[in-house]
Parts: C-alpha cells; structure tokens; sequence
C-alpha cells in the first residue's frame, strides 16, 4: 500500500483535532444586588378614566367601534396587570375599580 503526502498531511491534521485538550476553565461568577421593593414610580396607582358619557348615542363605523373595543379592553387589561403588581408589593394601596 503506497502512502501519498497529502494523505500523510490530511491524517496528521485530523489527529491533532483529537489529541487531549485540557477543560476550559468556567467563568466567575457574577453578583448582581437585586432589590425587593420597585422605584415609588412605578408603584403610583394608575388613574382610571371616565367611559363614555351615559344617555348619548353616537354613529360610528364598525371598524371604527371594533378598534376603540379593542384599545379599551387592551387598556383594561393593562392597568388591572399593574394594579395586581402594585397590590402585590404594597397591598391594599390601590382603590377598587368601579365595576
């Protein structure tokens, strides 16, 4: 069997890639101070606004009326996720929504 110099060169190189390597060393660790208690800013109440006024019709499109359903649901879900936060960190801070 005759052995040709690439050969010879292209077996060299693939045993190096399985000679021992030494572990790699794991990185330091990192301490971050984390606070229990958020910046008072985020823990103000939001302020719920008035509906529409009562006893008043008005015409709107449907897709008009579907997007303000859409944003007033989408906003209601939001600042009851907040009030639950808040309630979390300081209970009984937030008043009861008006139902």
């Amino acid at each position: 069997m005759m052995r040709s110099p690439a050969a010879g060169l292209l077996l060299s190189t693939l045993l190096q890639a399985c000679a021992h390597q030494a572990p790699e060393t794991a990185p330091a660790a990192v301490a971050i101070e984390v606070r229990d208690t958020p910046p008072a800013e985020l823990l103000t109440c939001p302020e719920r606004p008035d509906g529409f006024p009562v006893g008043i019709a008005a015409v709107m499109p449907k897709a008009v009326r579907e997007a303000t359903v859409r944003l007033a649901q989408s906003y209601a879900e939001v600042t009851s996720q907040l009030e639950r936060l808040i309630a979390w960190h300081a209970p009984n801070s937030c008043k009861e929504p008006p139902q």
